[in-house]
């Protein structure tokens, strides 16, 4: 969460022809209702459901790029059958970076609405501890404070076949 996946995913895939992707919007949309009010009414779990299933149904036969939630990859199965399926690019941001990234906005967070800026950041140095063993599985691991324009180079690499 917080680091860039959405922002650097439209603008790689904008330059790589790819058709761009967020799983957040697609769950949305198929429920048409917002992350926030998912969680909600239908809890965590069958969020991570819905997730799982939109996930697979993106397969080589499109050239996609998906940017994932945070804890997709650390549910079911769904890093293995990313890696499977394509290649998989963590984007590694410091608790600090993503602190900064998503205190605006932690009302649209729901596992963060209610904290505040100290909580807010052990639960981010929290979690990174918990998903680092499965982000670490990514085939690509690009630091987000040296990402800048010339990073498609990066990613136009990557994407070829």
């Amino acid at each position: 969460m917080g680091s860039g996946k959405s922002y650097w995913g439209r603008i790689w895939a904008k330059e790589t022809g790819f058709t761009f992707h967020d799983l957040d919007e697609e769950v949305e949309k198929s429920l048409n209702m917002s992350v926030e009010r998912i969680f909600e009414k239908h809890g965590e779990k069958k969020f991570r459901e819905m997730e799982r299933d939109h996930l697979r149904k993106f397969d080589n036969s499109e050239k996609s790029l998906v940017a994932c939630g945070g804890g997709t990859p650390c549910f079911f199965d769904n890093m293995n059958w990313m890696k499977e399926h394509g290649k998989v690019i963590y984007l590694k941001a410091s608790p600090q970076n993503i602190l900064e990234r998503v205190m605006d906005e932690k009302n649209k967070r729901p596992l963060l609405k209610e904290l505040n800026t100290s909580e807010l950041l052990f639960f981010i140095e929290k979690k990174l501890g918990e998903r680092e063993p499965f982000y670490s599985k990514a085939d690509h691991i690009f630091n987000v404070s040296t990402l800048d324009e010339k990073s498609l180079n990066l990613v136009a690499d990557i994407t070829q076949p």
